[in-house]
Order: C-alpha cells, then structure tokens, then sequence
C-alpha cells in the first residue's frame, strides 16, 4: 500500500498531517455481525440530546451525544473534472485550504471498479482550527471538514458533505456556534464547485460516540491498530493533527484521526451508491485531554450510511458494529 503524506511544512502550511490509502478506501460490511439500527427522524434542525459524550463525562465507558443532520448534497452543471477545479477555487476564495484529499475513484481501481469520479477533499483553516481544537481536541473527529465530490454512472457531478453544524454539535454543544459558521462556508464552497442548489435529504439523529480509554494516549493508539486488523481491516491513512499544529503554537496532549476499511467489500458500497464515499473509509479518532487521558471517538456510521442511501442501511448497523469493536478493542 502506498501512502501519500501533507504537513504544515508543504505549500499550503497545513495544520493536518494526512496519509490516504491509494487503495480502495472502504469498510467491510462483514467485519461483524448482528445489528445496530440507526434513527432516523423527520425534525429540523439541529439539537444536542441531554446524553453527554465520555470525553466530557469522564466515564469510562462509550456514550453518545445526537445531533439532527443530513447528507447534503449538490448536483453540478458541470462536469466531474470542472466540479473539482471549481471546489478548489471555492474553498481558496472562502479562505480555507484544501488540506488533504482521498482519490476514491483512483484507488477502487485495483478492485476493479472504474466508477466516474469519486475524491474526497479535507478543508480548513489553521487558524480556526487551532481555536476548535483549544476549546475541546475531540472536535478533531470532524475538522478539517470532509467534502466529496462523486460521479453517478451517467457521468452526472455531485458535492456532498454532512452538515457541519450538527457535527460540531454532536461532539459538543459549546462547539454550536463555530459549526454554524463552516456550515455556512461549506455551503459557499459546494455551491462555487456546482453552480447548483443544495438538495433536501434525509433526516438522521447522528450520534459522537466516544470511549474513555484505560490506557495511556500511545497505547491507545497502539491497540487500536491491532484492534482494526484482528476485525478484518486495516488502516488506510491517517491525520495526524496533534502532531501538525504544534507549527500554530500549539502542544496537544495527542490527536490522531485513522481511516480505517476493507477494500475488497468497499467495492460492494461504491457499487450501489458512489455518495457513500462521504463516509468511507470510517475515521476512527484517538485523542487525549489537558490532563492526558485518552478517548477514542466516532461518529455512528448507521446513521450515515442511511444518510446516504436508505438502501445501504443494513451495511450501516453492520458499519456500526465493527467501529464499536474496533474502539472497545483500543480502550479497553
């Protein structure tokens, strides 16, 4: 497997260290089995649930924060090609950065899957970003903000991204007003990339499901590597955001974002809907506190895959049960 790495030393000062498999970048829908329904709900809006997450409780066991999202997404007036130049024009002219990209459609290739275009983009900004991450790391789940740009097999472009402002939100409600504010910036960009108008879709109560580990930052780490490969995945890519804003001044105690999937049953998810690729590979995030404990987060994929495609539900609540393998594996 191949590894193509972005640091705040390249020309764009990331403050992200990404690694992205240029294999095919997708979860397996056998990792697990049994079943972990998402909920899906017809409300507006975005509103955090009374649970609160074990990175802000201190539990020692998983708890999740909900939040009212949806996929939204955008079908272009332009082609894929000219839908990809035009995002990276957007996200430049809102002032962000593309900080780190996914050539899903690229990697699929060695499964033999030639779908029209499938990338995802990472975008920021690392002055912001620093500013998230001082009021609570755990919001490293979530920024940079993945945007993804696809193809149906018409050859028809799409932008899609899930609405920041309930992400933010799920991971902690203090966070609100700042995901109301790059909720506002990815619908500039996705708009500058299609020339077209956001698409209503489906309502999900999304959930930020975090673990308090019981071992040390490093270790968790550790485990959770072995964790993702003794479920039948591997690690695809990784952010290294810790690492990376030391160059903003500053010190995380550890962040660390992991893609992880199954290439081969990747392909099965690419086949029935390419939008699924706004969420896989699965981004499983380790991160410690002030004081050095360490959590391991994600955001429920049941959730997301029915976001996506109603249709891919099942595959969703298997998603599901093999992310909580995986984090119960690194924390435990």
């Amino acid at each position: 497997m191949t590894l193509t790495r972005r640091s705040l030393r390249s020309r764009h000062a990331r403050y992200t260290s990404v690694a992205v498999g240029v294999v095919a970048l997708a979860l397996t829908a056998t990792a697990c089995g049994g079943s972990n329904s998402a909920k899906a709900s017809s409300d507006s809006g975005a509103s955090a649930a009374p649970s609160q997450s074990s990175a802000q409780s201190g539990s020692d066991t998983s708890a999740a924060q909900s939040a009212q999202t949806d996929f939204t997404s955008y079908t272009s007036t332009k082609s894929f090609d000219d839908t990809e130049s035009a995002l990276k024009k957007a996200v430049s002219d809102s002032g962000m950065m593309v900080l780190g990209d996914m050539n899903q459609a690229g990697a699929l290739k060695s499964t033999g899957l030639n779908l029209k275009g499938a990338h995802t983009y990472f975008v920021g900004n690392p002055a912001k970003g620093k500013m998230f991450f001082q009021q609570n790391p755990a919001i490293g789940a979530e920024i940079p903000v993945r945007m993804y740009v696809w193809a149906d097999s018409d050859g028809t472009a799409h932008v899609g991204y899930f609405d920041p402002a309930a992400m933010f939100t799920a991971i902690d409600p203090k966070l609100a007003d700042g995901g109301k504010q790059m909720a506002m910036a990815a619908d500039k960009i996705a708009q500058g990339a299609s020339g077209g108008k956001a698409e209503a879709g489906t309502k999900v109560d999304v959930s930020f499901v975090s673990e308090e580990s019981t071992k040390s930052f490093s270790d968790t780490e550790k485990d959770l590597k072995k964790s993702v490969a003794s479920s039948g995945m591997m690690t695809l890519g990784d952010l290294n955001q810790a690492g990376a804003l030391k160059a903003t001044g500053l010190n995380l105690k550890g962040a660390h974002a992991y893609f992880v999937g199954n290439p081969a049953k990747g392909k099965m998810f690419f086949e029935q809907d390419p939008a699924i690729g706004a969420v896989i590979p699965l981004g499983m995030y380790v991160w410690a506190d002030s004081d050095g404990t360490a959590h391991v987060g994600y955001f429920d994929p049941a959730a997301l895959f029915t976001a996506v495609n109603s249709k891919l539900a099942d595959g969703g609540k298997q998603m599901a049960m093999a992310a909580k393998k995986i984090a119960d594996g690194a924390a435990k």
